[in-house]
């Protein structure tokens, strides 16, 4: 089977249309200049990450010893508690970046189950391992007074990461909650083919 042929078989029973990373819209200008990097990234202007959170995620993974730091984390469901949190912080500054999903055939590429900063999170190399998760808990809109809120949070958070750097060629749609932030980007920025687009189904 040809890898496209496999993504094919993924899309289809994970409903996966890309892989999204969330950033602020100020941090634009040096992810277009220097594609999007890892954690340890000197060129970001604002740091959306949760200091408490990435105490917990400085640490190995298991598939190819490196620290999990030294990946760009994206998210197969945006619509998660990173997000929820980083809006009641910054508003509509926040934006998300949506990349071709054919970067889960990306070499060191990794797949989490739920949230990477979790100790009970599985981690995966191999494509087809994705079909093994639970999508119906990933895809939740949202994890609010659920039975299994906890479970569920932590689903909605599985992560894709990407060794070290992601080029901006592979940048599919840019996703605003307003008009304004979406007119901002389109004044400001040349994104040639790329979607600028206002989605308040992502956005809470």
């Amino acid at each position: 089977m040809s890898s496209d042929e496999a993504l094919a078989i993924i899309e289809k029973s994970t409903r996966i249309a890309t892989i999204d990373h969330m950033t602020h819209i100020d941090n634009l200008d040096s992810i277009l200049e220097h594609g999007l990097l890892s954690h340890n990234n000197p060129h970001k202007k604002v740091d959306i990450s949760n200091q408490e959170v990435n105490s917990r995620r400085n640490k190995i993974e298991p598939i190819y010893n490196r620290n999990i730091h030294n990946y760009v984390p994206l998210y197969f469901n945006p619509r998660n508690a990173m997000l929820y949190r980083n809006q009641k912080m910054f508003g509509d500054s926040i934006i998300v970046l949506a990349f071709d999903k054919d970067l889960l055939l990306s070499e060191n590429s990794i797949f989490t189950n739920g949230n990477a900063a979790s100790d009970n999170t599985s981690y995966f190399n191999n494509i087809n391992d994705l079909l093994q998760m639970d999508w119906n808990k990933i895809w939740s809109t949202s994890w609010n007074g659920l039975e299994d809120s906890e479970t569920i949070k932590w689903s909605m958070m599985a992560e894709v990461l990407i060794y070290k750097k992601l080029e901006i060629t592979k940048l599919v749609t840019v996703y605003c909650s307003s008009n304004k932030v979406k007119q901002y980007i389109e004044n400001k920025y040349q994104f040639g083919s790329v979607d600028i687009s206002v989605d308040r189904h992502i956005f809470f």
